[in-house]
């Protein structure tokens, strides 16, 4: 998912560093302690909630509440494990091609309203409308009759999913998806109440008042730009003995000091360090580091700047930039320089156990070489026709992201006729001016929703709503369509798809991996039970609980 630089506040994550990332998970339990009368925890964020649609919703900021409070069929425990959410039972055909659900007959929405298996047909059907115009439509390629819904060929109504009653949900896939499973935890796989959907229409999703869920939390207080909101134990949930806290309170917070003053007046609970701040506090009880699972990129405008067109152009942007120096003495939160675009520790080979990230690695795809740089840059200039060019650059306005953007145009004044001009904006603006190609080069985050490199290398697929860049390769997608379709039920011949998918985004230099994120946090010791799943951090809050 899209998330933000400076990322994860608890859950979020989940996206990045989560987002998926990564494979570790967090849990302070003791049996001793002694509950709390008062289980509220008061939560920092970096990031506003862009829309509780769970059809649209496609960045961290939005990713994370939703989670809370909706379910799915399935939810993540530590280490990607699935887990039964909605879901009792399920049976799957011998060829892999038929999933059948049972599910609960005691979820009720938050009107109290059963929740039943046609909120999954409808919700479904919604995300790969055409209309709807859904970022993360494209998970659902593998259920039968996706493509042709996409090409307008047939009516979203035939897309491979039924309800033969109100407890069975049946799913048909065009081929086998290994992940597929993994993906149902995921909240654009959540269920959708029709009724509410069409009762607000275009509102729907814009406030907590017009929110249809189903989950282990209530949102309240959120109008559509609250930079405030809280989450209140929902006594619908089917599982809300489970819940331990009554209330979590968020506060948006963009800048670390802030947050680290709040955090010290008792005013906040959790709170994300800057890298200035984390010497100070690594060594004390409360200091939690989370890192996997996503990635910091750079997104290249091809379809508006043409000379972004020529690959030594792309090369030369890439190779003029110190990534271990922006780590490490930019950032200096634990952030480490990347080996791709997909993450190390992130997946491994399924025969030898090696990372990925290191069978895949393409050296000069991530490479500081200076000297090379301006000799990149001066035979693309040649190539184009171009003597000088001038590129903004678009990102976040956190803290990190205006550390990031500042050193970005630092490295990228030493090519000679290259001028930039940086715009670091509010998050919800800098994801609508990324998706409508409103940028020459852009900051982009992504933080895998699910274990498996697919979840990375899909975005860079020619049609992917997600590559605002509009890099496009033949042999890639070559590649990511083998690994879908011919490869797929073949563990080892889909794994070297894969990594040959990523060896040509890196020589072809379709992106720009800057660093994978650290998220630095302090956590008030009598905050226990949280579980950090980077693949969806889907248990979230709801097993947190505080003591006294």
């Amino acid at each position: 998912m899209k998330i933000n630089q400076h990322l994860l506040t608890i859950t979020g994550a989940l996206a990045l560093i989560l987002v998926l990332a990564g494979c570790g998970n967090q849990s302070t339990k003791n049996s001793s302690n002694q509950m709390a009368k008062d289980q509220t925890v008061n939560i920092s964020t970096d990031s506003e909630i862009s829309t509780l649609d769970t059809a649209k919703a496609s960045d961290s900021g939005s990713l994370t509440p939703l989670y809370q409070i909706g379910e799915g069929i399935y939810r993540l425990g530590p280490k990607s494990k699935v887990e039964n959410a909605l879901a009792t039972s399920t049976k799957v055909s011998k060829d892999g091609l038929k999933y059948t659900f049972k599910l609960r007959t005691n979820d009720k929405w938050n009107n109290g309203q059963p929740v039943v298996a046609h909120d999954f047909v409808y919700g479904w059907r919604r995300v790969v409308n055409p209309k709807t115009a859904s970022g993360y439509s494209y998970l659902f390629e593998g259920v039968k009759n996706y493509s042709a819904i996409q090409k307008n060929k047939l009516s979203p109504n035939k897309l491979g999913v039924s309800a033969p009653n109100k407890s069975t949900l049946v799913v048909h896939l065009s081929h086998p998806v290994p992940y597929f499973k993994l993906l149902l935890a995921f909240p654009t796989f959540f269920p959708q109440q029709e009724s509410a959907v069409k009762k607000y229409g275009s509102s729907y999703g814009t406030s907590s008042a017009t929110t249809a869920y189903n989950g282990p939390f209530e949102l309240a207080d959120w109008n559509g730009t609250s930079d405030t909101w809280t989450m209140k134990r929902n006594p619908n949930y089917w599982d809300k003995q489970a819940v331990k806290l009554n209330k979590l309170k968020f506060q948006v917070v963009k800048t670390p000091s802030t947050g680290l003053s709040l955090y010290q007046q008792n005013k906040l609970d959790v709170v994300t360090l800057s890298g200035e701040e984390v010497p100070s506090y690594k060594n004390r009880p409360e200091f939690k580091k989370f890192v996997g699972g996503s990635t910091i990129y750079l997104e290249m405008n091809q379809k508006r700047v043409k000379a972004l067109k020529n690959v030594k152009i792309r090369q030369a942007l890439s190779q003029i930039i110190n990534k271990q120096s922006l780590a490490t003495q930019v950032l200096r939160d634990g952030s480490t320089a990347p080996k791709g675009f997909v993450s190390t520790n992130f997946f491994q080979n399924p025969k030898t156990g090696a990372d990925f990230a290191s069978d895949a690695y393409e050296k000069s795809g991530v490479a500081y070489n200076q000297s090379q740089a301006k000799k990149l840059w001066a035979a693309g200039l040649k190539q184009t026709g171009v003597k000088k060019l001038h590129l903004s650059l678009l990102s976040d306005d956190t803290d990190q992201s205006k550390k990031t953007t500042q050193y970005l145009q630092s490295q990228f004044n030493k090519l000679p006729g290259l001028s930039i001009t940086i715009h670091n904006v509010p998050t919800k603006s800098k994801l609508s001016r990324s998706t409508s190609g409103d940028f020459d080069l852009v900051v982009s985050s992504w933080g895998a929703d699910f274990a498996d490199p697919i979840n990375f290398l899909d975005l860079m697929t020619k049609n992917n709503p997600t590559n605002n860049g509009h890099w496009a390769n033949s042999q890639y997608d070559r590649y990511i369509e083998a690994s879908k379709t011919t490869d797929a039920n073949n563990r080892t011949k889909r794994y070297a798809d894969l990594v040959n998918a990523e060896k040509v985004l890196m020589k072809d230099q379709g992106v720009i991996p800057l660093y994978q994120p650290a998220t630095t946090q302090l956590w008030r010791t009598n905050i226990h039970g949280f579980v950090w799943n980077p693949a969806g951090m889907s248990n979230g809050y709801k097993g947190l609980y505080v003591t006294k």
